[in-house]
């Protein structure tokens, strides 16, 4: 047993419509593509029903929804046959929370005497005596005094499990052994457990229930008694939703109240949670892994380097030709300079980082002026004003408890310092958190490196600008006690912890969850990974970052598109191209906006939608809009579940929290018409216009990331086109008949560019390179880097570079700043510049891309690009 060499990933993401059986026949397909390993949603048992698997119920077997462990032995089976391997998604920071997960219920149950107490990241001493060993369950519709009068708590019981619980609607909140039994014996019943054949029982179980029922009767006041003193004896308490940001008591994923974290910090946990992962590792059915959200963890640092012993630890006991090491990839994003922890031992990151780089180099940096005056008529034109803003709105809403508890700590430690209020605390600590710079620092993790310290000095410098001067002296001594390792205590590691688990949830939910729905100077900068108030950036740029990537971590992923992408990788590359002088997509935007204003409607906002989101909605049509006839009948139905979601992540009219229904009906009546009416004409022929230099771009960008230092990871169905929106839309089914139908028929990437809409382009381009990965991956993983200046008129607007080794050398050529060179309907170029235009890479050359070309001696002249796709992929002669 033997797989290939990492060269290539294909994300899939598995669920009760996609089984490991339904991607079995797809194996074949897949290798013929130029994959050398499936990359796998989360697998482990998750919320009945998930669609995406990140809400683990159950760490210890493979979820039933999905194939079980049977399905996944069959697939993996499979793999084998064809010489693939697999990585696994994992999910470290959190889990699920519901009746279906064992241990939380058992938390629920028995406290802190349960042996998960300590499990999950549960504060049992919060600043509200209230909530003193108890956890906080903000799951009720409305407040629980109207919920007890409406008769919405009942009482129930867990067949088989021998416990009675609290009902309400779909939750079950277990009662404690004790209230259990005292609650049975005024009923005059035996213990639980002792009567659960009874309960069994149907006509004996419900007349158990009714008389337990009976006491507890909400229509007397002596019934409503009764159930306040029972929920007071829980391990628990119930709350209202709204309540959640102000009371929580534990820690969630971002604000997700259905996901709680877990404290990987604890070895036991560590191993708990880990056991069935390394059991899959051990016998060969993963070969990898990718883990979710390590900035998350309380201590990614130590969690990786456990994670990488314990896998290099068990490589010797996997079956024979799998006792590589394991590469594991972890979820972090990048702000803009920061370089992942060179100590951490992994692989690399999943690839955000590469999306924001290769975004960056297709945008015209010419655009960004005119787009900048453009929008700052419609909102507010810095990013990081918008970005700061949403961070204070988040700390009001969904942070107060956590930020309240850091406060409180934090005031402890400066008890002495009688002059030292909670408020003055409380607001120098808020401005530091409006400002700071990166997810997070690693203090808690014991780290001492320059770019934590960078960080937080760069937070103080720009918090001081936030703050009367004299505080500036309390904000020093607060960032000095965060970054001083000489105090070391168990309470300022708890400091450190709390602070750096709000730092990295605040910028997220601030920025990509809030902030990238608002921001809308340009949407193809609006991505997870990218920093919005970057406009473009140069090929010099772009050469770096790759050499750096070879240098540091030559197998990290390279991605364009995820499940968790804002808008899918080729409607990305549209909007680029309105970057771009040529478009003047400012101008043309100006007048769609007047053209417009007859198809808005009156509300409390005035005539809606306002320009701002008018704006981001024409956007949003023209990086979506279907290529495919098939496709446009549901269209307009995508769009308003998109339109829905982006308007309430925004949070300026409407909200989760608060729908605003007639403002968002509006917005989606507005796009229905730019759909289905008049203006529809308007967004094809723009379209029609753009659409070559968009494919171009998209082909540039797919080469690249096939090329460039790292390991492409192709999601799934992107080995065509996709114009997918944020999820669930971009999570939509694949129709793998028709790519595999493509990929059948053979058609060459040149001949296939006179049809491009069909998609056939892009997945022959994929093939190709992918096969060169496969038959040279010494060339790709410690081949030498080799960044190429072109010469001459279209310089600009090509890059190029070399990956060489002893077996052998290729030459990328790719274009940028496509509108420029006015691709004609079948995608080729002609321009007089193309013979003037050189790329100094000496020797004998053949083409991968354009039958019959070859290249001998001196430079390599442009010119037979000309009337040609401007993209190559040329292999050296020797």
């Amino acid at each position: 047993m033997k797989s290939l060499p990492l060269t290539a990933t294909l994300r899939l993401q598995f669920h009760r419509e996609f089984t490991f059986d339904h991607a079995i026949p797809l194996i074949p397909y897949f290798r013929k593509l130029g994959i050398s390993h499936l990359y796998a949603s989360p697998l482990l048992a998750s919320t009945p029903g998930s669609m995406h698997g990140y809400d683990t119920i159950d760490c210890h077997r493979i979820d039933p929804d999905r194939g079980g462990i049977d399905g996944l032995k069959r697939l993996v089976a499979r793999l084998r046959q064809e010489g693939m391997g697999l990585l696994l998604d994992i999910v470290p920071n959190h889990m699920g929370v519901g009746p279906d997960n064992g241990w939380w219920m058992d938390v629920l149950r028995l406290g802190q005497r349960s042996a998960y107490a300590q499990h999950f990241d549960i504060d049992w001493t919060p600043p509200d005596p209230s909530l003193h060993h108890k956890v906080l369950l903000p799951f009720l519709g409305d407040p629980l005094v109207d919920i007890i009068h409406a008769g919405g708590l009942t009482l129930g019981y867990t067949q088989g499990g021998g416990t009675l619980d609290l009902l309400y609607g779909d939750h079950r909140f277990p009662l404690s052994p004790e209230s259990a039994t005292e609650i049975m014996g005024e009923a005059g019943l035996p213990a639980a457990r002792k009567a659960d054949a009874s309960f069994q029982k149907s006509d004996d179980g419900k007349v158990l229930l009714g008389r337990l029922n009976g006491l507890v009767d909400h229509h007397t006041k002596k019934g409503r008694a009764r159930l306040r003193t029972l929920l007071d004896a829980q391990h628990y308490r119930l709350a209202w939703w709204r309540a959640a940001g102000d009371l929580i008591n534990w820690r969630r994923f971002f604000d997700v109240t259905s996901l709680v974290a877990l404290r990987m910090d604890r070895r036991e946990v560590f191993e708990d949670a880990h056991k069935l992962v390394f059991e899959l590792y051990r016998e060969g059915l993963i070969d990898g892994l990718r883990v979710d959200h390590v900035d998350g963890l309380a201590r990614p640092a130590e969690y990786c380097s456990r994670l990488r012993a314990k896998l290099d630890g068990l490589r010797r006991e996997r079956p024979e030709g799998l006792q590589d090491q394991a590469p594991f990839f972890i979820e972090k994003i990048l702000q803009h300079n920061e370089i992942l922890p060179l100590e951490w031992p992994v692989t690399g990151t999943t690839g955000y980082d590469f999306l924001e780089q290769v975004d960056l180099l297709l945008h015209h940096p010419a655009g960004e002026a005119p787009l900048t005056a453009l929008w700052s008529g419609l909102g507010m034109a810095d990013f990081e004003d918008v970005e700061h803003l949403a961070r204070i709105e988040k700390l009001d809403t969904s942070f107060v408890a956590d930020f309240d508890t850091l406060v409180s700590l934090l005031q402890k430690q400066f008890e002495q310092e009688r002059d030292i209020t909670p408020h003055a605390l409380g607001t120098v600590l808020r401005a530091l958190l409006i400002v700071f710079p990166v997810y997070r620092s690693y203090f808690a993790d014991g780290g001492d490196s320059g770019a934590d310290f960078r960080a937080i000095d760069r937070a103080r410098l720009a918090a001081q600008h936030l703050l009367p001067s004299y505080q500036h002296a309390l904000l020093d001594q607060l960032c000095q006690f965060l970054a001083d390792a000489r105090i070391d205590t168990t309470e300022r590691q708890d400091i450190l912890e709390r602070f750096e688990h709000l730092t990295a949830p605040l910028t997220a939910k601030a920025g990509e969850d809030t902030a990238f729905y608002r921001y809308a100077r340009l949407l193809s900068r609006n991505d997870v990974g990218c920093n919005p108030d970057r406009f473009a950036a140069s090929p010099l740029a772009f050469h770096m970052t790759n050499r750096e990537r070879q240098a540091n971590h030559p197998l990290a992923l390279l991605t364009t598109a995820t499940h968790d992408h804002k808008r899918g990788e080729d409607g990305r590359t549209r909007l680029m191209v309105l970057s771009e002088p040529e478009a003047k997509w400012p101008d043309i935007a100006a007048s769609w906006l007047e053209q417009t204003q007859d198809l808005l409607e009156k509300t409390s906002h005035g005539l809606s939608p306002v320009p701002a989101d008018a704006y981001f909605i024409l956007q949003t049509l023209i990086s979506s809009w279907p290529l495919a006839e098939e496709e446009q009948e549901s269209y307009p139905e995508r769009v308003s579940a998109y339109l829905t979601k982006a308007l309430r992540e925004a949070g300026e009219r409407t909200s989760w929290s608060h729908p605003e229904e007639a403002y968002e009906e509006a917005c989606l009546t507005f796009a229905k018409l730019c759909i289905t009416g008049d203006f529809r004409a308007q967004i094809t022929r723009l379209l029609a216009h753009i659409g070559p230099s968009a494919a171009l771009n998209s082909l540039s960008q797919t080469v690249l990331r096939m090329t460039s230092p790292g390991v492409p990871d192709l999601y799934q169905g992107r080995e065509c086109w996709d114009f997918s929106l944020v999820d669930p839309d971009n999570r939509r089914p694949v129709d793998y008949l028709r790519h595999q139908a493509m990929n059948q028929k053979g058609v060459s990437f040149a001949a296939s560019a006179t049809d491009w809409k069909t998609g056939r382009v892009k997945q022959a381009l994929i093939e190709t390179v992918l096969d060169l990965r496969l038959r040279n991956p010494n060339l790709f993983e410690t081949g030498r880097y080799l960044s190429l200046a072109p010469t001459g008129p279209l310089s600009d607007h090509i890059i190029a570079f070399e990956r060489e080794s002893p077996e052998g050398a290729c030459l990328v050529i790719a274009p940028r700043l496509t509108m420029a060179l006015s691709p004609a309907p079948s995608l080729s170029t002609r321009h007089e510049g193309w013979a003037k235009t050189h790329i100094p890479a000496r020797g004998a050359w053949k083409s991968l891309l354009h039958e019959g070309v070859t290249h001998q001696g001196g430079d390599l002249p442009l010119a037979y690009l000309d009337g040609r796709v401007p993209l190559d992929v040329l292999v050296r002669q020797d």
